[in-house]
């Protein structure tokens, strides 16, 4: 799934797209993790974008992102133009119920948001969409 707080359904995002990749990964899962990780960067080259960093914090996936060092990296990269989005296993990694706020950060930096989940996409994560100008 590939979703912009600004766009609708699928957009497509364009070839080359510098990405960071994010997840928040309970300890518990262990050799898991690298599956996880791993799903999201077969995504992010199946829709030929570019992973230029990796910042995995582990912690739990429902739980707040305040003290997460990856998750403020991820987003200080966007910021700084280092990447134009993030990609992630699934969204609710990147702040259930935190959509509004996400939405919020999205408009001002511009920044795409994918994740290589099926079910958990951002319209299901509470994150409006609208068609990009």
């Amino acid at each position: 799934m590939i979703s912009r707080a600004m766009q609708v359904e699928q957009p497509g995002v364009p070839a080359g797209t510098t990405l960071v990749l994010y997840a928040c990964l309970p300890a518990s899962l262990s050799d898991l993790a690298d599956t996880t990780v791993d799903a999201a960067r077969r995504y992010a080259k199946e829709v030929h974008c570019e992973v230029v960093a990796e910042f995995i914090d582990r912690a739990d996936p429902m739980g707040d992102r305040e003290g997460c060092l990856g998750w403020h990296n991820a987003l200080a990269a966007v910021e700084a133009g280092t990447a134009e989005g993030i990609v992630t296993p699934l969204m609710v990694m990147l702040g259930r119920g935190k959509a509004e706020h996400l939405a919020a950060w999205q408009k001002r930096s511009g920044a795409y948001l994918l994740t290589s989940s099926v079910i958990d996409t951002p319209t299901a994560s509470g994150l409006a969409t609208q068609e990009a100008a």
